[in-house]
């Protein structure tokens, strides 16, 4: 039954940006922190940190930066006449989020060190990186998880990172951490369900790359 129940939420976590603004009661979002934290981290030295954003200025603040990348990156494009039905419907949600940012209950931004020191004091900076990064994703995925099981909408965006300096600086960031994710939290005005993807057969190499059957 756990394991039923565990594949269940996997399968059936989609991306969510379309969000209530109804508020989000501090014990789930504790919840969900707590969840993060319980993933593996480099070293186990859990060098990461989670803000969660409330207050509206500052919400309105990432709304105007994200929105305004976003204009910048996508917005100035017309979608080409050819775009799948499924892909176009992505770029509607995506848009939505950017201009709405505001109006979600919490943004969840998941911060890290920039650096991973055994690596780094040897000049082994590919695999800082690496560990940095290996270190704080699977506590944002444990956290995706958690907000999937306990009804809370979601997705992991980084177009933060075109305005990284001016976020941490407007949020006390230390010049020492990353923000490695933006997620904006809130109860979706959708439905969760089955996540479409390529066939598993489509991805596996077995033993070398390129070679789809097993030897």
């Amino acid at each position: 039954m756990a394991e039923q129940d565990l594949f269940e939420i996997i399968y059936s976590t989609r991306a969510m940006r379309r969000l209530k603004p109804d508020p989000i009661p501090e014990e789930t979002l504790k919840k969900i922190i707590d969840a993060g934290i319980h993933a593996p981290s480099g070293g186990n030295l859990q060098d990461w940190g989670f803000v969660l954003v409330r207050k509206p200025e500052l919400k309105q603040f990432i709304r105007d930066h994200y929105w305004g990348m976003w204009q910048q990156l996508q917005g100035s494009r017309p979608l080409p006449a050819d775009l799948p039905p499924a892909r176009r419907r992505l770029m509607a949600s995506a848009a939505h989020l950017a201009e709405h940012m505001e109006e979600v209950p919490v943004i969840l931004l998941a911060c890290a060190k920039k650096v991973y020191p055994a690596f780094a004091s040897v000049g082994q900076d590919r695999a800082s990186v690496a560990t940095v990064h290996g270190s704080i994703y699977p506590a944002v995925q444990n956290m995706i998880l958690a907000c999937r099981a306990l009804g809370v909408g979601t997705v992991l965006t980084t177009i933060h990172c075109c305005f990284e300096d001016e976020l941490k600086q407007k949020l006390g960031i230390p010049a020492d951490v990353e923000i490695a994710a933006l997620l904006p939290l809130g109860y979706p005005q959708g439905r969760f369900g089955p996540t479409a993807r390529k066939p598993v057969e489509e991805v596996i190499h077995w033993d070398m790359w390129g070679q789809r059957v097993v030897g």
